[in-house]
């Protein structure tokens, strides 16, 4: 059941439909425990544009404002899209004239994100995320210091009164509202070649395509199909998937993530996520001799080793079933398998998946363990003890569905 907005909310509505931003058959809405949300305020028929956000209401890039310093002179090389969208932000959001305060004062604050994001965790609770979890945050915490340098060696090569020094808890907090919301964006309504493109259009990265698209952050992730993101040069679209009855909350996907992505990331997982997979590096890495190590990864089958769900069980990835073959079978038949000449006998499969059920055995015995340390997290900690022990539960379930899988086949 949808609870009333706040004044906030209703400010920003008003404020978006007279800044490019229409807003067709919905509304933001909040939602007990789970924050704001988009609900339907009519019945909607399959194919109706709910929301269009027009290309001058996005913020990316290519923007003026972005494109440059506040001095007019350009920015470092080194600082992504990503660290110039945040230092942007991290100059204006505080600022009474900036432009898009309305949508700032419906972001969460720095408060509630200490509770949803790892980023913001203790180091206990950080140790504790699930291993692909890890990943993703470290990679997070190299990319934010590496932009923070870049903006803060701007600041001593700016003047005081032109480039402000930025604090480093304001950037992070900044660097994550553009994670938390952004979108891809193709720069279509430039030209292919303009000074305004971080790069030639054929040279751009999927770092160099992040847009943020005032009042589609409003809708949440489902892992199922949700109502569909269209793009043109004159900008982005929300279309329904199907039939809607008034009341009904609406959802837009963000991508085919698994469950530790969307905590690294976002801050929350989704009960029953179609999408979900585990890492297996952990368990399959520190059992290979130098020379496999080498060799795996010039064949490029090193590492990302995945357990997804699967119908009707989990299933391993073709990069797994290649490093459990070298690890067990003839290097001759590994090859065969590698080079797509030969999946394989039964004989071999067997063997292979023998070998992965004792290395998910020997996952299955650190679970009691990693529980029990997640329990003993502080009180202070109640919502991210309450999270990290949901995902290890979960993480649990589909080893042990894989391991009696796999052992019904032997």
């Amino acid at each position: 059941m949808a609870l009333e907005i706040g004044e906030e909310h209703t400010r920003f509505v008003s404020w978006a439909e007279k800044n490019g931003i229409t807003i067709n058959g919905v509304a933001p809405a909040k939602f007990p425990g789970r924050g704001m949300g988009i609900v339907a305020t009519r019945d909607i028929k399959a194919g109706e544009t709910l929301v269009h956000v027009h290309s001058k209401a996005i913020i990316s890039h290519a923007s003026p404002q972005i494109f440059k310093m506040p001095s007019g002179r350009m920015w470092s090389k080194d600082l992504s899209v990503h660290g110039r969208l945040a230092a942007y932000l991290a100059l204006r959001c505080n600022d009474e004239n900036f432009e898009y305060k309305a949508w700032r004062d419906t972001w969460p604050s720095i408060r509630e994100f200490r509770q949803i994001l790892p980023i913001y965790w203790s180091d206990e609770a950080q140790d504790l995320l699930p291993h692909a979890a890890k990943e993703i945050l470290t990679k997070q915490q190299r990319n934010i210091e590496a932009d923070f340098c870049a903006v803060s060696a701007t600041c001593i090569s700016e003047s005081e009164a032109s480039f402000p020094k930025i604090d480093k808890d304001l950037f992070i907090y900044t660097w994550m509202i553009v994670n938390t919301r952004c979108f891809y964006w193709d720069y279509l309504d430039l030209p292919k070649v303009s000074p305004r493109l971080p790069r030639m259009r054929k040279d751009l990265t999927a770092d160099d395509r992040y847009a943020m698209c005032p009042f589609m952050d409003y809708f949440n992730h489902t892992g199922d199909e949700g109502c569909v993101t269209e793009t043109n040069r004159d900008g982005y679209y929300v279309v329904a998937n199907q039939d809607y009855q008034a009341g009904t909350e609406l959802y837009a996907s963000y991508g085919t993530h698994t469950n530790d992505t969307l905590l690294a990331e976002y801050g929350f997982i989704l009960e029953d996520n179609p999408h979900d997979a585990i890492t297996l590096d952990h368990l399959i890495l520190p059992d290979l001799t130098f020379k496999q190590y080498e060799l795996l990864r010039m064949d490029k089958f090193l590492g990302n080793y995945t357990l997804s769900r699967g119908s009707p069980s989990p299933v391993t990835c073709h990069r797994t079933q290649a490093a459990l073959r070298y690890l067990t079978i003839p290097y001759r038949r590994y090859a065969a398998f590698e080079a797509g000449l030969d999946e394989g006998t039964p004989e071999e499969q067997q063997i292979v998946d023998r070998h992965l059920v004792g290395l998910l055995e020997q996952y299955d015995r650190v679970f009691k363990t990693l529980l029990e340390d997640v329990e003993a997290l502080e009180d202070k900690m109640g919502e991210q003890r309450a999270t990290l022990k949901k995902r290890w539960v979960q993480i649990r379930c589909l080893v042990n569905q894989a391991k009696w899988a796999l052992r019904d086949k032997l």
